[in-house]
């Protein structure tokens, strides 16, 4: 009924047309996987935030898990950043409105310490509750799979990822500070 030559001729057409199929199909799904910075964030937001270490401007190490009971905004930036200078005054006020409820982590992917320090000096005070740090191996940013400074993470008073927010924002308009008290 079935020839060998015929059943032999469907097999190597159907081997042919696998190739480009596959080739188009990978083509056709690649834009539905996650980015990688996108799987890393919910990879955070289903396992958590892990503690992890920075340097303070002081020398001394500062961890996450110091800060467990605050909200707390991770907020990876750079001096060199035009965008992070110009969100910063924000994140200040952001601290002062919550009085210690609402802590800043800013943590800077300046390359040197000079850029750092001449930055701080033109910033002026910080209040407590902002936390400046330098991160100089940048080993946050792999942490959390930043894109682009600025990028703040929001963590839960239990240290847990709420929300992401990536470039420049205003911290302390009205909407902002409405956001952060029903956080609280």
């Amino acid at each position: 009924m079935f020839s060998l030559k015929g059943v032999l001729a469907v097999l190597v057409t159907a081997a042919l047309l696998a190739l480009p199929i596959s080739y188009y199909w990978g083509i056709l799904t690649r834009g539905m996987r996650p980015s990688a910075s996108t799987q890393r964030l919910n990879q955070l937001e289903k396992e958590g935030v892990p503690d992890f270490e920075v340097t303070g401007l002081d020398g001394k190490t500062i961890s996450l898990s110091q800060f467990k009971g605050h909200v707390v905004l991770v907020n990876l930036w750079a001096s060199w950043c035009g965008p992070c200078v110009k969100e910063f005054p924000s994140l200040k006020q952001l601290v002062e409105h919550f009085d210690g409820k609402v802590v800043v982590l800013a943590i800077s992917h300046d390359h040197s310490q000079e850029d750092l320090d001449s930055f701080i000096k033109s910033f002026g005070a910080v209040p407590a509750g902002f936390i400046i740090a330098w991160d100089k191996e940048r080993k946050t940013s792999e942490l959390f799979g930043t894109d682009q400074l600025p990028e703040t993470y929001i963590l839960t008073k239990e240290l847990k990822l709420y929300r992401k927010v990536a470039g420049e924002q205003v911290w302390n308009d009205p909407m902002a500070i409405k956001f952060f008290d029903e956080l609280l």
